[in-house]
């Protein structure tokens, strides 16, 4: 009986397991899927040439980079916030205010690459394509959060 124990557990163990590794996967998959899908359509909304194409999608990675390392720089702070948070009980320790203008500091320089990327555009494309970018973003980013809500909603039922 021991050993079926055992042997249920370590099976149990193994499947979660894979299980979180698969998700993690298919995960990473839809995520590409998504941006090859932004990509074809973005290239169809600013009616972009060849050439013109590269250009732009070597500016955008590179912004994409930037603006994923400040992003990334953003999540860290509040982890560092939320550890003090736990560990501190002292209210009005200077620290929170060094974390706080850390933060806000980060937070200036998203905007501001963000900013700086847009325009860095008009050597590349006419204002009329930067306005469709600009409108094209914000339409796909509303297409997919919708398109995940009904996912969840399906999920729970």
């Amino acid at each position: 009986m021991k050993s079926f124990i055992i042997i249920f557990s370590a099976l149990l163990l193994f499947t979660s397991f894979s299980y979180s590794q698969e998700r993690r996967h298919h995960s990473s998959k839809a995520m590409k899927k998504i941006e090859e899908l932004e990509k074809i359509k973005l290239i169809d909304a600013l009616n972009l040439d060849e050439k013109t194409t590269l250009r732009f999608f070597a500016r955008r990675n590179e912004y994409r980079n930037r603006q994923n390392k400040l992003m990334k720089d953003a999540s860290n702070l509040l982890d560092q916030m939320d550890d003090f948070v736990k560990k501190d009980t002292n209210q009005n320790a200077p620290e929170y205010k060094k974390l706080i203008e850390q933060y806000l500091e980060n937070e200036t320089k998203i905007i501001k690459n963000r900013t700086d990327y847009i325009n860095s555009l008009h050597d590349i494309l006419t204002y009329q394509q930067i306005s469709r970018l600009l409108i094209f973003e914000k339409r796909f980013r509303e297409e997919i959060r919708k398109a995940l809500f009904k996912e969840r909603g399906s999920w729970r039922r």
